[in-house]
């Protein structure tokens, strides 16, 4: 086989998502996996469901004090949650 036609697992692993159109559900995915990891354990524990619908993380918490402790931290939020996808697929969240 020629180099010209050797890819990484990496990229034929991104070309498979882009041709089933499923990178952004993939990233989505890394995104509620990695919840605990990147929120820490508190907001995990505290958190009731993530989901993420064209481009707005949405997250349901059971504590008022941290929900709104939460609402201050959008712009961070958006940078960890997009780090933690691998790519920028979070543009909004709300917080209820």
């Amino acid at each position: 086989m020629s180099d010209h036609n050797q890819k990484s697992i990496k990229q034929a692993l991104n070309q498979m998502f882009d041709s089933l159109n499923i990178r952004e559900k993939v990233a989505e995915t890394r995104i509620s996996t990695t919840w605990e990891k990147t929120m820490g354990k508190t907001i995990a524990k505290h958190t009731r469901k993530i989901h993420v619908s064209k481009g707005v993380l949405f997250i349901y918490m059971d504590n008022p004090a941290l929900k709104n402790e939460l609402s201050y931290a959008r712009d961070k939020i958006i940078d960890l949650a997009n780090e933690a996808a691998g790519e920028k697929v979070v543009k909004d969240v709300v917080i209820k």
